[in-house]
């Protein structure tokens, strides 16, 4: 009886689940706080293209495209501007 315990557990790791009726899937966003990577003055730039506000960009701020590579590492003092392939920003964060 012992033996099929493993192939039990095996199992019930592969059972498909699925959330609840009524589960909101996607988080709500957080309001984002510019000030800290100096990005007060660009945030009504969304849904612009990028090429605008490119020059006046603060120093460490990074142009994030939708198949780009960027690391992980956390910086407050960056702002990070995502934009889709035609170039328009789709949003910003410090980070």
């Amino acid at each position: 009886m012992h033996r099929f315990i493993p192939i039990l557990i095996l199992l019930a790791a592969c059972a498909e689940t699925s959330a609840p009726q009524g589960a909101d899937l996607e988080p709500e966003a957080a309001p984002v706080d510019l000030a800290f990577c100096k990005g007060d003055p660009f945030a009504d730039s969304i849904g612009q293209p990028v090429s605008t506000i490119q020059a006046s960009l603060p120093e460490r701020a990074r142009v994030l495209g939708p198949n780009d590579i960027a690391t992980q590492d956390y910086r407050i003092d960056r702002l990070n501007v995502f934009v889709n392939g035609a170039g328009i920003i789709q949003r910003l964060t410090c980070g």
